[in-house]
């Protein structure tokens, strides 16, 4: 591709390249923004994310993601020519106060957090306070569908896909893999709060259309727990042909650990998680040992191939070189959301000749279409944001000594999430 095509595909200014992974392709182009007026000093941000305990398992990934995508606008001399400085803090169970502390701060925006029951808390507060935050994950379905929907929401905005996404993946992939007609029951172990109960309610409603398949077995044991064995237990008696789990972080590694030695993989013909790549880094090969299908959401690295997208594999290669991880979806929320907003702000700035205010901001990142390593992504008029969704075989690799994701199949948003204006139980609840 010439070097115009590349840039008006991907928004037609140096950012907005370099975010995508195709920075060497700018060589020589004349930078569109140099009239702009623009302030000089950097642009604040903060960003809230789980950072100790087991959530970090997601959390970290989060922090990797945004500070990459923060690294790559300033090497790339900023947005409209600002810098970036980013402040990190401890999520917790202070994601409102975290997020009243940034406003205080003077912050220009804001990240995460990772938690839907923070999220949730944070929303009202957001648009009470009018600083854009654009959260990487608390992806609660309702959250947006049914309690904050647009008319009553200008200010917050959320990049990861929401849970219907990837629990209706996770139901198809289990109606493809086993066959419709040979799933007659199904169980599920999904943390026990606001994610857990959604995922749960999500999958049920998508495999009982998909299958017409019996609930035999659902646990909620608490975020965090030491202990899984009840459920385990339940689950080995009533051998359910499908096991949904939404557990994460430390609870999914707890999940594969009791389960392999309470023999449940002899009990069940599959187990889908949704967010069981999540912990990838923390897997060991004999956990990925039976019948499990991952789901990766926004992103898994190795799709489209590394051996034939330069911007993957060079995304791939950086997150190794500077931490020794391998990249997880949660990785490409604090990456996306950044981009999400870095994007949206140098396009107001081209759009109104000087930098944005808060609320024209807003309006410009409603529909705002980018590009990131992983693909294209879209934040609809709804605030949610909407990437392809993935889902695959949870298997070893011993040449990157790690969990990798084999036999993928790709999810475009039209096929996993409701049109506009519908809420997901109601789509779901209408298909034929």
């Amino acid at each position: 591709m010439e070097r115009r095509t590349v840039l008006k595909a991907v928004g037609g200014s140096a950012i907005a390249v370099a975010l995508a992974g195709c920075g060497e392709l700018l060589e020589d182009e004349e930078d569109p923004l140099e009239e702009a007026e623009v302030p000089d000093e950097p642009i604040e941000a903060g960003l809230q994310t789980f950072l100790e305990g087991a959530p970090a398992v997601l959390g970290v990934q989060a922090e990797y993601g945004a500070e990459t995508a923060v690294r790559r606008i300033n090497e790339n001399d900023g947005i409209a020519g600002r810098q970036i400085d980013l402040t990190v803090v401890e999520e917790g169970e202070e994601a409102l106060e975290n997020y009243q502390e940034f406003v205080e701060a003077g912050m220009d925006v804001t990240f995460g957090p990772i938690s839907s029951g923070n999220h949730e808390a944070m929303v009202p507060e957001v648009n009470d306070q009018g600083v854009i935050n654009v959260a990487t994950d608390g992806t609660v379905t309702t959250l947006y569908e049914e309690d904050h929907p647009p008319e009553d929401n200008q200010y917050s905005f959320r990049f990861q896909n929401h849970d219907v996404m990837e629990a209706l993946a996770a139901a198809v992939e289990a109606t493809e893999l086993l066959g419709a007609d040979e799933i007659e029951t199904y169980a599920g172990i999904n943390p026990g709060y606001a994610f857990g109960f959604d995922e749960q309610e999500l999958f049920s409603a998508g495999i009982e259309q998909l299958a017409d398949a019996e609930l035999v077995y659902e646990g909620f044991p608490d975020l965090g727990t030491d202990d899984m064995s009840t459920h385990i237990e339940e689950v080995n008696s009533a051998e359910p042909d499908v096991l949904f789990s939404s557990a994460w972080g430390g609870d999914a590694t707890l999940l594969l650990e009791q389960g392999h030695g309470a023999g449940m993989f002899d009990n069940i013909e599959l187990l889908v998680g949704p967010v069981l790549y999540g912990s990838a880094n923390d897997l060991s090969e004999a956990l990925v040992d039976g019948p499990i299908r991952s789901g990766s959401r926004n992103f898994y690295w190795d799709q489209p191939s590394v051996d034939r997208w330069d911007p993957g594999r060079e995304l791939f290669e950086e997150v190794q070189e500077e931490y020794d991880v391998v990249p997880t979806a949660h990785f490409m929320s604090g990456y996306g959301a950044v981009t999400a907003w870095a994007t949206a702000a140098e396009k107001a700035v081209r759009i109104l000749g000087g930098w944005p205010e808060q609320e024209q901001l807003a309006d410009i990142l409603v529909n705002h279409g980018f590009y990131t390593p992983a693909g294209y992504h879209t934040m609809g008029p709804d605030h949610q944001g909407y990437s392809n969704a993935h889902f695959g075989e949870l298997t070893w690799s011993d040449d990157l000594d790690a969990a990798i994701l084999e036999d993928v199949n790709v999810y475009d948003p039209k096929n996993v999430s409701p049109p506009q204006g519908q809420t997901s139980r109601d789509w779901i609840a209408d298909w034929d």
